[in-house]
C-alpha cells in the first residue's frame, strides 16, 4: 500500500504561495516540500488545516494506492 497526494494540484487551485501555506501551518517549506513530494506524511492536525487553508478535504488531498492490486482485465 501506498499514498499519493495532491497537494500541487490544490495548491494551484487555491492561488495560495507555498510560503503562505507552510506560514499558516507553522512549519518550513522544506519540510511542506518534504511533504509535496511524499517523502512524509502530514500529522493529523496538520492535515486538517491543510484541507481547510486549500478549501478541500483531507481526502482530496491524500489517496491511499494499492500496489499489490490487480487492475481488472479490459473488456
Amino acid at each position: 500500500m501506498k499514498w499519493v497526494n495532491n497537494i500541487d494540484a490544490y495548491i494551484i487551485k487555491s492561488g495560495r504561495s507555498r510560503k503562505f501555506i507552510a506560514k499558516q501551518l507553522g512549519i518550513s517549506e522544506n519540510q511542506f516540500l518534504a511533504w509535496r513530494k511524499g517523502e512524509y506524511l502530514p500529522p493529523v492536525d496538520k492535515a486538517i488545516l491543510l484541507a481547510e487553508l486549500l478549501d478541500c478535504t483531507v481526502y482530496d488531498l491524500f489517496e491511499k494506492i494499492d500496489e499489490n492490486k490487480k487492475d481488472p482485465p479490459l473488456k
